[in-house]
């Protein structure tokens, strides 16, 4: 134990990546695949996020660790006679096209798929809609054509198409978004729920102002480091009142960068609550009220929404944080 407080606690760094302890059937283990007489039908469900605990840079190193919830986008992959891979509702899809015709050239296949996507994930709030798209369809076409494809393959791909949160990555993923390292793979905290509120308009992932927000990074060195340690303390020992802490820390620097208007009245009430802290989209719209799970405050915080803010913010809904990784069912 005193070696665990003391790992957490330390000056926030990358760990070596641990990509090796995932196997190359991590991320698709878990699909299900149904036969039905000669044709296969597999389908994967890859998770949304409600932002992300923290985001920034350390020493001009990109970094974020994301936030998955209980919200999902689903692929479903048929045989199909004609050979290749076919996306076939495309529209809405590009970039899961693009990542298809990428998993084709660098995995050759002479067995054809479709594959239909469908996503309960609001887009362009910053939920990691498109990678929960990417992520589904990848995994469940990887397994229908009996490709082995590891965590760090996976990475590789996706970032060619879009920075990326990496919700196929088991745990809470300390990741480079921008190049698609996988810095450190945490644990999920056990109950842990969020109250998703969305602030209105939509950004583009690929339209965010990078370099503004390194320069906030840079001037913002020490309350970065900080509020990563928090954030990884809080995962590695399950003390979500330090996760929510840092979490909070990583969504008040994010004003600086993207400002959402309801952001400082959003703590306060949902302090008043009983809440442990928000969370943001650091490129998106939404913010997230953090609350333990088994205190039950899921009803008390909206109904605060409602009476506070009025038709000024929506609600997503209330989700559990859980872990990352393609789940079937």
């Amino acid at each position: 134990m005193k070696n665990a407080i003391a790992k957490a606690t330390t000056p926030p760094h990358f760990p070596v990546s641990r990509t090796s302890d995932f196997s190359p059937h991590s991320v698709l283990t878990s699909v299900d695949s149904v036969q039905t007489g000669l044709a296969s039908t597999v389908r994967s469900w890859a998770p949304a996020t409600c932002g992300e605990f923290a985001q920034g840079a350390i020493d001009g190193r990109d970094f974020l660790v994301n936030a998955p919830i209980d919200l999902y986008s689903c692929a479903t992959v048929k045989t199909a006679s004609v050979p290749g891979i076919h996306l076939q509702n495309a529209k809405g899809f590009e970039k899961v096209q693009s990542v298809l015709k990428l998993l084709e050239v660098t995995h050759c296949s002479t067995v054809g798929h479709t594959v239909s996507l469908h996503s309960q994930v609001p887009r362009g709030k910053g939920m990691a809609s498109s990678s929960a798209d990417l992520a589904a369809a990848l995994s469940a076409v990887a397994q229908a054509q009996g490709q082995q494809l590891s965590v760090t393959q996976f990475s590789r791909l996706i970032v060619q198409v879009e920075p990326s949160n990496h919700v196929h990555v088991p745990g809470i993923g300390l990741i480079n978004h921008l190049t698609g390292e996988i810095h450190e793979s945490l644990p999920a905290p056990r109950d842990l729920s969020v109250v998703v509120v969305d602030c209105g308009g939509e950004v583009d992932t690929m339209s965010f102002d990078r370099e503004r927000a390194r320069d906030v990074y840079r001037q913002h060195q020490p309350l970065i480091r900080t509020a990563l340690s928090l954030v990884r303390k809080g995962l590695l020992l399950q003390d979500i009142v330090a996760l929510s802490e840092g979490a909070t820390m990583s969504a008040s620097l994010s004003q600086k960068i993207l400002y959402k208007p309801q952001l400082s009245e959003l703590l306060k009430y949902s302090f008043a609550c009983g809440a442990l802290g928000i969370n943001c989209a650091h490129s998106g719209t939404v913010i997230g009220l953090l609350h333990r799970t088994s205190d039950g405050l899921s009803r008390k915080l909206q109904e605060m929404l409602t009476t506070r803010f009025g038709d000024s913010v929506s609600v997503v809904g209330n989700h559990r944080i859980i872990t990352g990784g393609c789940h079937g069912y």
